[in-house]
């Protein structure tokens, strides 16, 4: 008889338990993940930062960003794809997640193109460092791009299918 009541105890303290788990706020997981993105993206604004590094952490978060796209948010939009309408733990059906996610990645990339285009390249340019574009190049110059990217560039460029 005790097994019994220990059974019905446990099963008591779990309930009360999951009772407890369903009504925790949860972030979305593809959200947060943006969130996340968003900080890395913080320490290439960070002036105290190295250039070097702010550039650095610039290209972290478009790395990160197109795996996203390739992972998660495939994934979110096969969900969407399939009819998926059940809510996960945040409470977030898969439409009500890529509505967020459109909403929070366009404010992301806006920042992204802040960081690069007010902060990064003014702080390249005090360094010394510009881009130049291709008619802006001397003789000597272009030679040298066009056989670097023979050499070096070319060779190791992987062809993508294209899907039609």
């Amino acid at each position: 008889m005790s097994n019994s009541k220990n059974n019905n105890k446990k099963t008591s303290e779990k309930a009360k338990l999951m009772s407890k788990w369903q009504k925790m706020p949860y972030t979305n997981r593809e959200l947060s993940w943006v969130d996340f993105n968003a900080r890395v993206l913080e320490e290439a604004f960070k002036k105290t930062n190295p250039i070097m590094e702010r550039c650095n952490f610039l290209s972290i978060t478009a790395s990160n960003l197109d795996e996203f796209f390739m992972v998660r948010v495939a994934g979110v939009l096969d969900q969407i794809h399939h009819g998926r309408t059940s809510r996960d733990a945040s409470g977030m059906t898969p439409t009500e997640v890529m509505d967020g996610l459109v909403e929070k990645i366009h404010e992301f990339a806006k920042k992204q193109y802040s960081c690069y285009n007010r902060s990064i390249i003014p702080s390249l340019r005090s360094a010394g460092i510009v881009f130049k574009e291709a008619d802006e190049l001397d003789g000597d110059q272009k030679a040298f791009v066009e056989e670097y990217f023979e050499k070096v560039v070319f060779p190791v460029l992987t062809p993508m299918a294209v899907d039609t």
